[in-house]
């Protein structure tokens, strides 16, 4: 269940599936197995599903399931989903291109990169850049406190402030002394994206608009802030019984509140691996990783690291945000990728979607 407990702190059995298979290519070879992914994540706990395989230039996607409960519809193609901690890819890399530009020091206090006060000033002189970008701070981890079931469904459109949230987790214990172990935790990345505010004097998705989204061409991707809706095509998702797809990304921030689609994801994950986004010596540093507390798992800067069952290494992340689970990983050298979305039948998600997403992981890379 390595994916399940990695996403946000982390039945349809009649359902229409499907894949659309372009010309033969070394694309298809693991496509048998994805598909077969697929439908074990619906049978799992998720009410839909879409994958795409690509090797080089070929492309291989696959859906299962539907995009409402009601099952009438499919997963559209390509559709748009709430892409979760993948979203922290997208943060680290902006902050490391400032820091290829001299704007911020990666190995410098994080205090001296944040408005003042922020932080505890003795707290804010223990941790570095680079701790937070690898999850080595100990902070509290603020998705800790968002609330679920009903609750959540009540209160999904609350704004949340990224500063505020800050400060209240640093109020509370550190989970271990900064440097000196991993833990995972989104408020980490709430910091990365209040370096980059205050580096550049604007907001961190203006910053992974014009530096990111707008030079690839990811028309589909955008960075919501408060914006509630789900643009475009896409799937639903679901909580405590109720249709979540309409939320406040802010309880995410630049943690995890992207929203993409499939064929943004590839581009990003090709541009990301084939040197368009970072130099070569911050491409270094996002690849420095600790271990992640699971056998074959390594935490890079914003880039998770896993040994695949053939030998083969993958490079990228998961993301989960209440009702959709994100999947999203490359070989080091771009040549295999694979994206899946699977919006979900509740959050927390059952722990049945767990085995399959790692599935989908390791057959369409080492297909």
């Amino acid at each position: 269940m390595r994916v399940v407990r990695s996403l946000l702190t982390c039945l349809l059995a009649t359902a229409a599936t499907g894949a659309l298979a372009l010309p033969a290519t070394a694309a298809d070879s693991g496509s048998g197995g994805v598909q077969r992914d697929l439908d074990r994540l619906v049978r799992g706990g998720a009410v839909g599903a879409q994958a795409t395989v690509a090797v080089g230039d070929g492309t291989w996607r696959g859906r299962a399931g539907g995009a409402t409960r009601s099952g009438d519809a499919p997963v559209p193609r390509d559709g748009r989903f709430r892409i979760g901690s993948a979203t922290k890819m997208f943060t680290s890399v902006v902050l490391l291109q400032l820091v290829g530009e001299g704007r911020v020091d990666l190995d410098a206090p994080v205090s001296r990169s944040l408005p003042p006060g922020l932080l505890p000033e003795r707290l804010g002189e223990r941790i570095t850049v680079r701790m937070a970008l690898q999850h080595r701070t100990g902070l509290y981890d603020v998705a800790r406190d968002l609330p679920l079931g009903r609750e959540f469904v009540r209160t999904r459109f609350r704004h949340h402030d990224q500063a505020e949230r800050v400060r209240k987790a640093a109020a509370r214990p550190l989970a271990f002394p900064p440097g000196t172990e991993y833990g995972y935790s989104n408020t980490n990345y709430l910091i990365a994206g209040l370096i980059i505010e205050h580096a550049t004097g604007r907001p961190y998705g203006d910053e992974v608009r014009d530096r990111i989204l707008r030079p690839l061409g990811m028309r589909h991707t955008r960075v919501p802030g408060d914006d509630p809706r789900l643009p475009g095509p896409h799937a639903h998702g679901y909580a405590a019984g109720a249709d979540i797809t309409a939320l406040n990304p802010s309880l995410a921030g630049p943690a995890g509140e992207i929203v993409s689609s499939p064929g943004d994801l590839d581009r990003f994950l090709r541009a990301l691996t084939g040197g368009e986004l970072l130099r070569p010596a911050e491409w270094r540093e996002m690849n420095r990783s600790v271990p992640a507390g699971e056998p074959g798992a390594r935490y890079g800067l914003g880039l998770k690291t896993r040994k695949l069952s053939c030998g083969r290494t993958a490079v990228g992340h998961t993301g989960g945000i209440p009702g959709w689970a994100t999947l999203a990983f490359a070989t080091p050298d771009g040549e295999r990728r694979v994206i899946l979305s699977a919006n979900l039948a509740d959050w927390p998600a059952d722990e049945g979607v767990g085995g399959p997403i790692d599935a989908v992981l390791d057959d369409a890379l080492c297909g």
